[in-house]
């Protein structure tokens, strides 16, 4: 046990050291005003705060927001990948939005920067012990995750944990790809090729909402590049992928594309979540 314990403390701080390094040489500044909701995390008006990670460098703040009447509860993640920032940039402006306009029916639950650590030096993953498989530190990689695992195995699991604790009916996941997937290089395909795509986990719950999802969004996009597709089996060990197994709900990962500007990204992401949580009469 000691021994575990001391390397956790090594690992750690090699961690803050790796990160240190990486951040002077890489790093994303958050928008004006998604540093303001940051700033004010404390005095966030929501029903409840908590915490994934609590204690960690990986701490990360979860708001709640309850109605107290009946209803659906949506749960959304932004900032699980730190190189896609239109993700976090939307979580931190729900919470803001939800802040002022609460739900009418259900519940929100918003973990708005999922993987800080990655997210503070701007990269997909965070670093893990030498001969751990690298992607045990891409949160996107570790679901349903590990209650005593690495990092973000750990996340995982609390994530998980959280979203059945809160009975969750529909689950999003908020990401970016490098390319348009109707205008996408044909070897980059599904690789790269997701940008303006709803993944949707195929069961029932998740089709009857990617439809409306699709009719409502693309009424509204001229550029036919930019419209949005729907492409079925989020990938393993993803969160949505988790939610739509496990928990057989509406799982979804949005994915818009790093070409357009961020606050382009941004905006398609606050719309595809309010097509969700107005369809769902939440809000």
């Amino acid at each position: 046990m000691r021994i575990e314990i001391l390397m956790r403390i090594i690992f750690t701080l090699l961690l803050i050291l790796i990160t240190a390094s990486c951040t002077s040489s890489r790093k994303y500044v958050l928008t004006q005003d998604a540093q303001q909701v940051v700033s004010r995390f404390k005095q966030i008006a929501c029903t409840q705060k908590a915490e994934m990670m609590a204690g960690t460098p990986y701490h990360t703040p979860v708001f709640i927001f309850d109605s107290g009447k009946p209803g659906e509860t949506v749960m959304i993640l932004g900032g699980t990948h730190g190189d896609e920032p239109a993700g976090y940039e939307a979580g931190l402006r729900l919470v803001r939005e939800l802040e002022i306009a609460a739900p009418k029916k259900g519940k929100v639950i918003i973990i708005p920067m999922a993987n800080r650590v990655a997210d503070s030096i701007y990269n997909r993953r965070i670093p893990v012990p030498a001969g751990a498989d690298w992607e045990r530190g891409n949160l996107n990689r570790c679901y349903p995750g590990k209650e005593n695992g690495l990092p973000m195995e750990r996340m995982a699991w609390q994530i998980t944990q959280l979203a059945r604790k809160n009975k969750v009916q529909i689950f999003i996941d908020m990401h970016e790809a490098r390319y348009f997937h109707l205008n996408t290089p044909q070897e980059s395909y599904r690789k790269k090729g997701l940008g303006q795509t709803i993944i949707y986990y195929p069961n029932e719950p998740s089709s009857w909402v990617v439809m409306n999802l699709l009719d409502n969004i693309n009424s509204a996009i001229a550029n036919p590049d930019e419209q949005f597709s729907a492409i079925e089996k989020p990938i393993l060990h993803s969160a949505a992928w988790w939610a739509g197994k496990y928990m057989n709900i509406a799982a979804f990962t949005f994915e818009t594309m790093r070409k357009l500007s961020l606050q382009q990204r941004i905006n398609y992401h606050l719309k595809l979540v309010g097509i969700v949580l107005k369809t769902a009469q939440v809000w």
